[in-house]
């Protein structure tokens, strides 16, 4: 290579990894602006077993298991009894699926996703819908403490509130202060 074209290609590639950082948006004179999976408002649903294309998907506030069955089951028949294992509107970090019971009954099972999704999607965790395998997923939280803190709900009720979780050997101040933004 000449030395007059390896001048050319150097500042070609300069100029190259100058802009490329800024995005296409700049180059055609458009902000781009940063979207958060939490701060987007609506719920976040996981659709599962029985749903033909199964992941986690985003309702506006207020939508019903009606409407979602609408939106995602094809073919949907209209004679079908749907009986959801809850009732209510759909709330975020819910985990859905589908089973047919019978020919004229479909079932619907009203879970949620595991923390470590709800973690992911920024949405706060249920302190009373944790399973060992949640516990497990918050950080320095090991297989003992998470069984000593799903003996410490079973013997001694529900928590009320996170700060209820020092009553359960292994978590003092410290740990509590880290486990508060999850909740």
């Amino acid at each position: 290579m000449k030395s007059g074209a390896g001048q050319v290609f150097l500042v070609a590639l300069l100029l190259l990894t100058t802009v490329m950082p800024y995005g296409r948006g700049s180059l055609v004179g458009r902000k781009a602006t940063p979207s958060h999976i939490g701060n987007s408002g609506g719920i976040w649903v996981e659709l599962g077993a029985g749903f033909a294309q199964p992941g986690v998907y985003h309702f506006i506030d207020g939508t019903t298991l009606c409407c979602v069955i609408k939106m995602t089951i094809e073919e949907f028949p209209e004679s079908a009894v749907v009986r959801p294992s809850r009732e209510g509107p759909l709330r975020s970090g819910e985990y859905l699926s589908v089973a047919n019971k019978d020919s004229e009954t479909i079932m619907i099972y009203r879970l949620w996703m595991s923390a470590g999704r709800r973690m992911v999607l920024a949405i706060p965790l249920e302190l009373d819908s944790m399973s060992v395998a949640d516990w497990q997923e918050l950080p320095g939280i090991g297989p003992t403490l998470a069984a000593r803190i799903e003996a410490d709900r079973q013997k001694n009720g529900d928590f009320s509130a996170v700060q209820d979780l020092m009553r359960v050997r292994g978590i003092g101040p410290v740990r509590l202060t880290r486990l508060e933004n999850f909740f």
